[in-house]
């Protein structure tokens, strides 16, 4: 069975420092680690990790579908991260891998890198997110410009902040009309959204709407995925807590654990249902790039 695979190793640092994150303070992994390039502790301990998934998963039972890379933190500044993806692409029964990121690592450096470890750049996915508080508009736009002249496919996301409309808006109109621009609700607005609020950002990101939804929680239309932890542990989603085995060894509970979730409150737990409306996503909207997607600025009225 294909599958969405969803791997979070034990990477908790990030090269930015963004005031709504609680990983901003953690900045002992950046880097190499150390002046001799060799890696820190905490790096290597991730490193192993995720090379013990990527044998498992390329091994004797290996996993068919797509897996997609859901760090906390930053992953792709690491080189590590782009030698694992790239022999993930190499699996015959893997269609796409990929992961999340803030798109500040150096292109050309890093892709380089993966195709000298074999990567298959038609297997690869980026999910890239803006944050206003640490890039410019510009910046960011160059690294995305690059990425549509390799061919890479990928997305673009922002957070919903009402008082960020405007520098949204700019992003929108400057990004490559291929290039989705999908918008993040803001938890911990504290209100709803006015209409004005909701109109510019449907304007912006059309499918906005799936993100104001409300997902009442429902094993029967959870689609059968897996959200993988460092140490193999195996839940339905990122949201998810409840443990429904080890992926190595592939140990299943006897008995299958209810959600113990009130609701599917993010992109990664909803876009798994079977009731969802994700066609011009599929097959694996985990990577959140709908195919075939063009988007034209409205005229002004």
């Amino acid at each position: 069975m294909k599958r969405q695979w969803y791997y979070r190793g034990s990477l908790k640092s990030c090269n930015y420092s963004c005031s709504y994150c609680p990983f901003s303070n953690q900045k002992g992994q950046h880097g190499n680690g150390s002046q001799n390039g060799s890696l820190s502790f905490e790096l290597q301990e991730d490193k192993t990790a995720f090379f013990h998934f990527i044998k498992e998963a390329c091994g004797p039972e290996a996993i068919q579908g797509a897996v997609q890379i859901i760090p906390y933190g930053e992953a792709l500044i690491h080189p590590y991260y782009w030698e694992g993806l790239a022999k993930l692409s190499r699996s015959p029964f893997l269609d796409a891998v990929g992961a999340q990121s803030n798109l500040s690592f150096p292109i050309e450096k890093m892709l380089s890198h993966y195709k000298e470890c074999g990567g298959e750049l038609g297997k690869l996915r980026l999910w890239g997110t803006f944050h206003p508080q640490m890039v410019s508009v510009e910046r960011f736009i160059q690294q995305c410009h690059m990425l549509t002249s390799l061919n890479i496919l990928y997305c673009v996301g922002v957070v919903g902040v009402p008082g960020h409309i405007e520098v949204i808006h700019k992003l929108r109109h400057a990004l490559p009309q291929s290039a989705y621009l999908w918008v993040n609700k803001m938890d911990g607005l504290g209100r709803a959204y006015t209409i004005s609020e909701k109109e510019a950002f449907l304007k912006i990101d059309p499918y906005f709407g799936l993100e104001l939804s409300h997902y009442k929680a429902d094993l029967s239309l959870c689609s059968d995925n897996r959200f993988i932890e460092a140490d193999g542990t195996m839940h339905r989603c990122n949201l998810d807590r409840q443990i429904i085995g080890n992926f190595y060894g592939r140990k299943l509970p006897e008995k299958t654990p209810a959600c113990n979730r009130k609701e599917c409150s993010c992109y990664l737990s909803y876009c798994n249902r079977k009731d969802n409306a994700l066609q011009p996503f599929l097959p694996y909207p985990a990577f959140r790039i709908p195919s075939g997607f063009s988007f034209h600025m409205p005229t002004p009225s």
